[in-house]
């Protein structure tokens, strides 16, 4: 019984699968397969419902599959129509219409060009009927499109290109070709000198009224210009979605290493003190603020890949928007909080706690315990005294003049231990059981620890104290030439009181190697001891 109902069911099953090879086959060529690989050219289209029908999945569109069956020059007025001599990029129209209007636009023309792909035995997509082949969501494939980060060496390479030309041919740069303002008054972009910004700043993620989206405003400024340098047989950038936005590709662009500062007439130096910019100020208000900071704009900017690293919603000083005691405009993020917020790297502290975890940096810093602000730590930055300001209000020239001193004297003070002070080596010995005492190259540590930071702005205004250095490894005492010995704090075993601080066999080698790990140093192994112990010859 069992055998004849197999026998039946093969007899069934064999001509539904021809079946289904044959429908496969006659629906124009085109199957569906599914994909785990993921693409950077993925493209959603998903109109608005049409009142009374029915509502379609969206269509994934493989943007750049389609542009590689195109012809040899590739043209994008195969799809896209041009309006003042630059390509509209919606699908075979200028503006958007009716939802059915629109969707009669893309299945009229999608299918016509499979067909007459079909026509002349080329692989073709869909054709009608054929719904579910494009309107599906089991055979999705990911997007692995990547935002590009437009850093200072594409900056630069734009900027100094001979092929972008400026607005108006007297400019001698060509800022224009890319960078405008909406004028509120006769509603147009304008270009204005001095006042340039980053495309984010206008155009968002979604359009608003006054800007199109960052990806619209993008592809219409990017790739139109790429187009059109391309026709003229110059060097261009890309016109296919992959060359921007696919991971291996982005790696392929070059980096220019020296480049010329941005021009857009900011300080060389600021004073950050947004109380100082007041019209009317009195003796008594003065009183209650903080002492100025000295800030090294320009210093900052070499650090930087860019001006939105710092400046996110526009370049206007940090306490246009966070104020004192916060505005709608900063999002009610006061001015101390902005500078001081140790989690977001546009803040002042958060950005140096992650130049902190550099290489050259780690080693110490990994060691060395958070501790909450204190005076001590404030007056590093805070570090003007408020009677050297002289009248006010305060010109913009006379606070930058103000930075650029305390800057130079800052750093031209800044003072060093005498070697011959720094013990040439240090003998560990205070527990040897198995091993011989341990003989550390003392100055040459620190003339190391010297030479991996002394281009370092950061660390070289941070450390300007001759002590500093002294402190990653002698903690938690008093800055001096002669520091107390570990074991002062640190005992040979663990007490029965158990206050955090480890023994003392334990503060050494967590010192020594985790310094070591964070800065990649791989000689001495954590696990090679006579590496820094002569192992104990037994008698």
């Amino acid at each position: 019984m069992a055998q004849r109902f197999l026998l039946r069911s093969k007899k069934v099953m064999i001509p539904v699968i021809i079946l289904l090879i044959i429908f496969c086959a006659v629906g124009g060529g085109y199957s569906v397969v599914k994909s785990d690989k993921a693409r950077p050219d993925i493209i959603m289209i998903d109109l608005p419902a049409v009142a009374g029908g029915e509502q379609m999945p969206a269509v994934q569109f493989r943007h750049d599959t389609h542009t590689e069956k195109l012809e040899e020059k590739k043209e994008c007025s195969t799809c896209h129509p041009k309006e003042n001599n630059k390509f509209i990029f919606k699908y075979r129209r200028i503006k958007d219409s009716s939802a059915k209007n629109d969707m009669a636009i893309y299945h009229d023309n999608c299918i016509a060009c499979h067909l007459q792909s079909k026509k002349t035995n080329k692989p073709s997509g869909p054709l009608a009927g054929d719904c579910r082949s494009c309107h599906n969501l089991k055979s999705r494939i990911n997007n692995s499109s990547k935002q590009i980060d437009f850093n200072k060496s594409l900056h630069f390479r734009h900027e100094s290109s001979v092929d972008i030309k400026p607005i108006k041919d007297k400019d001698d740069v060509n800022c224009s070709a890319c960078h405008h303002k909406f004028d509120k008054n006769i509603k147009k972009t304008v270009y204005v000198k001095g006042e340039e910004e980053s495309c984010f700043y206008c155009h968002k993620s979604a359009k608003s009224e006054e800007a199109s989206s960052i990806q619209t405003a993008s592809h219409s400024a990017c790739v139109n210009c790429h187009q059109i340098l391309k026709e003229q047989a110059k060097v261009a950038g890309p016109v296919e979605c992959k060359g921007c936005h696919d991971n291996a590709e982005q790696k392929k662009i070059k980096t220019v290493k020296s480049i010329s500062r941005m021009k857009r007439n900011q300080p060389d130096t600021a004073l950050l003190a947004n109380w100082a910019k007041a019209p009317k100020i009195n003796e008594k208000t003065i009183g209650k603020q903080l002492n100025p900071v000295p800030f090294d704009h320009k210093s900052h900017e070499i650090k930087t890949e860019n001006c939105r690293s710092c400046h996110h919603e526009t370049l206007k000083p940090c306490g246009d928007c966070h104020t004192e005691t916060g505005i709608k405009e900063g999002g009610f993020v006061r001015l101390e909080q902005a500078m001081h917020n140790g989690k977001s790297e546009k803040s002042c502290i958060g950005c140096h706690k992650t130049a902190q975890l550099e290489k050259n940096c780690a080693g110490c810093h990994s060691t060395i315990a958070e501790k909450p602000l204190s005076n001590e730590k404030c007056i590093v930055c805070h570090s003007i005294d408020k009677t050297q300001l002289g009248t006010f209000p305060i010109s913009k020239e006379k606070r930058a003049e103000i930075a650029r001193r305390e800057l130079n004297t800052k750093i031209s003070l800044a003072k060093k231990i005498p070697y011959e002070k720094i013990p040439e080596k240090v003998t560990i010995g205070v527990i040897t059981d198995k091993y011989e005492a341990a003989n550390f190259p003392h100055r040459k540590i620190l003339q190391s620890l010297e030479s991996k930071i002394k281009d370092n702005k950061i660390a070289e205004y941070f450390h300007a104290d001759k002590n500093t250095l002294c402190l990653s490894c002698h903690h938690n005492s008093p800055a001096s030439y002669e520091p107390p010995k570990c074991a002062s704090c640190h005992g040979k075993a663990l007490n029965g009181i158990q206050d955090g601080r480890p023994g003392l066999k334990g503060a050494y080698h967590g010192q020594c190697i985790t310094c070591h790990q964070a800065m990649g140093i791989k000689e001495p192994a954590a696990t090679d001891c006579i590496k820094c112990h002569k192992e104990k010859i037994s008698k």
